[in-house]
């Protein structure tokens, strides 16, 4: 039995070996024709390009490829919405514009400019008590005027008699205009806001009073125009000093009060260049003064602005 199973096995052995051998020998002789096919192929491509003449030239043709397109879905891409602005650039052009002028009849508007009377007139209506302006030629100087009863009331009073110090600028009660002099007193202060602290402006400066030479009096209806002849401070250490003469009443002779006129005028800071006489009335302005050099020193030390009567109206 071993020996049948022996030759068996021989057998099939050697049928394997011989199965092996020839697929090996099939395979090979087939791996030597390609190989074969491939030299050919390479011999006769070399042996045509040898063959060319070198004064021919050589073309070279393209070889085109054609690719299989690949199936593909469609592709969606998400557009943006994009605002552009567009800068505008308004080009100024110039066209005529036919125009229809309609004629409107309007009454024009009619504004009323009071006068200084009417309102000093409403004044006194207001206060019941006559009214009346001091201004200065050359400035904004314009203030009211009242004539005192004796009692110097607007010395520390205004129109509306409320109590003030700085009061109203008042003439003297013994005084209208109708006499040889006529003054007028009022408050200056040291803050600037006296009622005549422009007064101040006239002591020592000759300039000053070129500019600001005539004053003006509204008073009971009528206008009177004065010019400026004396400015000077005035002291006195009494009463009875001969520095307050000016503020008595005193019943001078025409000669007399030539003499003290002329006085008044020689007393001033500077030549004013105004000639006075016996035949002038005049006007005084007075005020405190504010020049140091005077202060304490003296009883009394007033700023007088003195003026002549050169029209009335």
């Amino acid at each position: 039995m071993k020996n049948i199973y022996r030759r068996i096995l021989s057998f099939n052995t050697i049928i394997l070996l011989f199965l092996t051998t020839l697929s090996l020998t099939i395979i090979t002789s087939s791996n030597s024709n390609v190989i074969s096919a491939e030299k050919e192929a390479i011999i006769n491509t070399v042996d045509k390009t040898a063959n060319i003449p070198e004064n021919i030239e050589t073309t070279k043709e393209e070889i085109k490829v054609v690719e299989k397109k690949e199936e593909t879905k469609p592709v969606v891409t998400e557009t943006k919405k994009t605002t552009t602005t567009k800068k505008t650039t308004t080009k100024k052009t110039t066209t005529a514009k036919k125009t229809t002028t309609v004629k409107q009849t309007t009454t024009p508007k009619t504004t009323t400019v009071k006068t200084l009377e009417q309102k000093l007139q409403e004044k006194s209506n207001k206060y019941h008590l006559t009214i009346g302006n001091i201004s200065i030629s050359g400035s904004n100087f314009s203030k009211d005027l009242v004539k005192d009863d004796g009692s110097y009331y607007y010395l520390d009073h205004t129109l509306d008699k409320k109590l003030n110090y700085r009061g109203v600028p008042f003439i003297d009660f013994r005084h209208d205009f109708t006499g040889r002099k006529t003054i007028i007193y009022s408050h200056s202060a040291k803050d600037g806001t006296g009622p005549f602290n422009y007064l101040q402006n006239y002591n020592g400066n000759k300039e000053f009073f070129k500019k600001h030479q005539y004053i003006t009096i509204h008073y009971a209806g009528k206008v009177y125009k004065y010019q400026i002849f004396s400015a000077y401070i005035s002291t006195a250490k009494n009463d009875n000093d001969e520095g307050l003469e000016y503020f008595r009443v005193n019943n001078y002779s025409d000669a007399e009060w030539g003499k003290r006129i002329q006085e008044y005028k020689n007393k001033s800071d500077y030549d004013t260049g105004v000639s006075v006489s016996k035949n002038d009335k005049i006007l005084i302005l007075q005020t405190c003064s504010m020049d140091n050099r005077y202060y304490k020193k003296y009883y009394r030390y007033n700023q007088l602005v003195m003026a002549k009567l050169i029209s009335v109206q």
